[in-house]
């Protein structure tokens, strides 16, 4: 697993804002080895399957990981801890305050940025927020449909983008989102796995596994959650001392990232 901080463009490269991150789990005979691959993700087991034996079709909630979920190391965010694999990439983006706002899941040349937001105790908002991406996609000039996807319906985007003043470009992205208790995710989906459900269900896998926590402090509905650069990995044990590794938001318009 690569962890890296998101960077505005390549002008920045000599920027010190990048950080690898290779954490290891110790064995129960104190030797290190590696964390699994992403494909270890999409084997069959119960990560997926609710308390009623019904299928989970979103990210784990933190009390739900606590009580069910089989334990596995995660980067901790703060209000999101993603899973740690071996062969992929997690990217923190920062906005122009440089804080942390969303993370981005690379994997075989596809990605998937996730955002969280606190939502309503008791109505879920993804209705209402993937009709307001559909409607700005289509004022930029681009083409929207919504299907019904795996994780129920989601918007399959051409989108239009400036690249420069006066040249254009366009982009197929997949818009996928969550509603949780309190909280809501959305996922753009961009690369390969925007348009192949092969290339996809890795990153989709992985989703399933992200945990999500929201807290209990007030907030508005829409309100992004506080994400952190991480400090640890959790679920897993510390190697020894001496090999510690080092280490309006809802309608953003057609880019996959929006980072400083």
């Amino acid at each position: 697993m690569r962890l890296r901080r998101g960077k505005k463009d390549e002008a920045d490269s000599d920027d010190e804002l990048e950080e690898t991150a290779e954490p290891s789990q110790v064995d129960e005979t104190g030797e290190m080895v590696a964390p699994p691959d992403v494909s270890s993700a999409v084997a069959a087991d119960t990560s997926g399957v609710g308390d009623d034996g019904t299928a989970r079709r979103r990210p784990l909630d933190e009390s739900e990981a606590a009580d069910g979920d089989t334990v596995m190391p995660r980067l901790d965010l703060g209000s999101m801890r993603v899973p740690v694999f071996s062969d992929m990439e997690v990217r923190v983006e920062l906005n122009e305050q440089k804080q942390p706002v969303a993370a981005t899941l690379l994997h075989a040349g596809s990605a998937v940025q996730l955002l969280a937001f606190a939502a309503p105790r008791n109505d879920g908002i993804w209705d209402e927020v993937r009709a307001e991406i559909a409607e700005s996609i289509r004022g930029g000039g681009g083409q929207v449909d919504e299907v019904a996807g795996p994780f129920g319906s989601e918007l399959r985007v051409q989108a239009r983008a400036e690249v420069q003043p006066g040249q254009f470009a366009e982009q197929k992205l997949r818009f996928v989102g969550f509603d949780g208790p309190r909280w809501f995710v959305r996922g753009v989906f961009s690369g390969p796995a925007a348009t192949n459900p092969q290339q996809a269900a890795p990153l989709e896998a992985v989703i399933m596994r992200v945990v999500i926590a929201r807290g209990d402090e007030p907030m508005a509905p829409r309100d992004a959650l506080p994400l952190r650069l991480p400090t640890d990995v959790v679920g897993m044990p510390s190697p020894p001392e001496d090999e510690q590794p080092s280490i309006d938001p809802f309608v953003r318009g057609p880019e996959i990232t929006e980072i400083q």
